[in-house]
């Protein structure tokens, strides 16, 4: 037997229709279909309500979560995100059940049977995503499956937070739980609960109360399948659940052959893996022709011996923040977008790792792959004259801040500092500028937590949080702005702070029609300070944002300036620890935005007056902020002309290209250069 089974984790398309499904879903009247179809989505809504309001990590309370329905057989039918990732994932977790346990005797699926999973192995993204999992009967029949599933950071991992940055392989990452049985007649198994807490003991207290809150969600969505299902009939639901992956399989290959058939390319780069600089390449070749798309992952970079891999199902289930969002908006959220859409993704490359491969920072890795359907989709679309559609990747750095040790309370606890992370810019497109602070990525409905919550909650105070100005991609159309916050250790002697993400010097977002990629930032902590002093004797100089915190040094302490991703490390009270989350990549020419716009953002704080003048090239009354027209457009034209002498004949500039070369040492997790083909294949003890 395989313990490391991958088998079913590739089984995201639908599973072929039965006679039976294709029967009721035939003779579903259409005004049935509306109604009833609007119902199971409320019942997942209601369930991912439940889950949250009964869980207690921040990142439930900010919304990276879901509640899901799926078809006996495992296939999704409807979702209520929180995050489109955790309810495709589900699709193989269930399927493995099924095809693991099912004639099982000493297994089995019953009514009341509560399943429980979170290794990546067997279909989920990474440690930290737990699912609760509940199979739905109906008159002795399994007809459906209920999923409620979230991130929970804190896994009993070799460093706190659950996403390890120094692991080496998956025996470094904690908790890792095989989709299991962990309770009957709708009852958890109090000694299993334990045990996970044990394994968790950072924060059982989150472990036992959270593993609860996803089995209360799902069982409510349970509770109302089963009531719709005695209300309309077994045949009923079947058909329904049919008839809504079909219609989503059917209008995402109708607005596929409205597309243009053609190739679209794109490749961006990450320059971390865990703790140690070097680079890493994703390259995506979409294919449209007829109605079917093909996404090639050939020519990425091979797997590392660190935790930044990836496996196939959790790199294309990232695609589909971007799919169910945008090109396939308005179809139900169900597996039957996937029936028009193949992937190639090559086996040993790090978003197809090996079965032992450390996969705790999964998500950072596959976020190359979340740029690219962006970045190669939205061409398709501006190639198809669909304009409006067609934005500039968001901003998706995936700025996670884990703060853990013992609370002010004295409970211990292990956290992500969700505010940042979901604060990231929206992209911008051909009419319009990125939205500020947007959301998160991967869950797009996130929202920032309360700094007052958080910090009854956490042992540290927000000595700043607001707009981080020049956080943009600059363009056109400015991408929009991410935040800047620091936390100072309060009320305890002594916590951690980590910060986990995938660029500090090069930027994995790319350049969009003409448009910036936002920066990389800098890690930021100052060690040893006399904040509290000023606080105490009202000084008005504490600095309100990163730039005074940096420029003016008027708290005294050891300024210290790293790569943003930090491993693990004790702060003592008083220290502060600056975060950041990014902006978006702006769209079009810098030249073309309208100087009012851009005098208008530098009033706001969102860009600075060195990028007003040095960028869009904008004259202005520094004091009156009065915009000099005639001097800007001397200033453009100018900067247009030296574009021009500093222009060389595309065949010149390629022959001088292709012979640069990054240094040896920053090429070690590439792969060969420049194609990126594995070189030496990892080995894990």
């Amino acid at each position: 037997m395989d313990v490391l089974d991958m088998t079913y984790t590739d089984r995201l398309k639908p599973e072929p229709p039965t006679d039976r499904e294709k029967e009721y879903m035939n003779i579903l009247e259409l005004s049935d279909y509306e109604i009833y179809s609007a119902k199971l989505n409320m019942i997942a809504e209601e369930g991912k309500e439940v889950f949250v309001r009964t869980g207690v990590s921040s990142m439930l309370h900010s919304g990276d979560v879901v509640a899901a329905i799926y078809t006996a057989q495992g296939d999704l039918v409807t979702a209520s995100a929180g995050t489109y990732l955790h309810a495709v994932v589900g699709q193989p977790q269930i399927k493995f059940i099924i095809h693991q346990w099912a004639d099982k005797p000493s297994v089995g699926i019953k009514e009341g049977d509560i399943f429980y999973c979170n290794d990546a192995v067997y279909g989920g993204v990474h440690n930290p995503d737990q699912s609760a999992i509940i199979p739905i009967f109906s008159n002795g029949e399994l007809i459906a499956w209920a999923s409620a599933a979230c991130h929970q950071p804190e896994t009993g991992a070799c460093e706190p937070g659950g996403m390890p940055v120094t692991s080496r392989s998956r025996y470094d990452e904690g908790l890792k739980i095989s989709p299991m049985k962990v309770g009957e007649n709708y009852i958890l198994r109090e000694d299993i609960l334990y045990m996970f807490a044990n394994m968790v003991s950072r924060a059982p207290r989150m472990q036992m109360i959270d593993v609860r809150a996803r089995f209360t969600g799902c069982d409510r969505v349970r509770v109302r399948v089963q009531a719709l299902a005695k209300e309309k009939g077994n045949d009923f639901i079947i058909g329904l659940f049919r008839k809504m992956i079909q219609t989503a399989a059917d209008g995402a290959r109708k607005r596929i052959s409205a597309l243009e058939d053609g190739t679209f390319r794109g490749v961006v780069f990450m320059d971390h893996i865990g703790i140690n600089e070097g680079l890493q390449r994703a390259f995506c070749t979409l294919t449209k022709k007829g109605d079917k798309i093909t996404i090639d992952y050939e020519g990425t970079s091979p797997e590392t011996g660190g935790p930044y891999n990836s496996f196939k199902h959790c790199t294309i289930a990232h695609e589909a923040m971007y799919l169910y969002g945008i090109p396939f908006a308005g179809f139900p959220l169900s597996a039957g977008i996937w029936e028009a859409i193949d992937f190639n993704i090559p086996k040993g490359t790090c978003l197809n790792a090996s079965a032992d491969a450390a996969v705790a920072n999964s998500v950072l890795v596959s976020s190359m792959a979340m740029c690219l359907i962006n970045l190669t989709f939205s061409k398709l679309l501006f190639a198809s004259g669909e304009k409006e559609r067609a934005c500039s990747p968001w901003g998706n750095n995936g700025d996670a801040y884990v703060n853990a040790g013992i609370n002010q309370w004295g409970v211990p606890f292990a956290d992500m500092l969700a505010y940042p992370l979901n604060a990231e810019g929206g992209g911008a497109n051909y009419s319009r500028d990125g939205v500020d602070s947007w959301g998160f990525p991967w869950a797009p409905w996130g929202r920032g937590p309360d700094a007052e919550d958080e910090e009854h909650e956490k042992p540290f105070i927000h000595l700043f949080q607001k707009h981080l100005r020049d956080s943009s991609g600059m363009g056109k159309n400015r991408g929009g702005s991410g935040v800047t916050v620091a936390w100072v250790l309060k009320d305890v002697p002594f916590g951690a702070f980590q910060s986990i993400i995938k660029s500090s010097r090069v930027q994995a977002l790319q350049s969009y029609f003409g448009g910036y990629p936002p920066p990389p930032h800098p890690g930021i902590q100052v060690m040893n300070t006399n904040v509290f002093e000023l606080l105490a004797q009202g000084e008005k100089k504490i600095p309100t944002d990163v730039y005074e915190l940096m420029t003016e040094q008027v708290i005294k302490g050891e300024y210290e300036v790293t790569p943003n991703l930090r491993a693990a490390r004790i702060f003592g009270e008083g220290d502060i620890y600056v975060g950041c989350s990014h902006g978006s990549v702006g769209y079009g020419d810098v030249l073309e935005r309208d100087p009012g716009k851009v005098v208008s953002d530098v009033k706001k704080g969102l860009v600075s007056h060195w990028v007003a003048k040095n960028v869009y090239h904008v004259v202005y009354d520094s004091e009156t902020y009065q915009v000099n027209y005639e001097e800007t457009d001397k200033e453009r034209y100018k900067e247009k002309e030296d574009r021009k002498r500093r222009g060389v004949p595309y065949d010149e500039f390629e022959q001088k290209w292709l012979k640069k070369k990054p240094h040896d040492e920053i090429l070690k997790y590439y792969g060969r250069w420049p194609d990126g083909q594995v070189v030496t294949p990892i080995m894990r003890m």
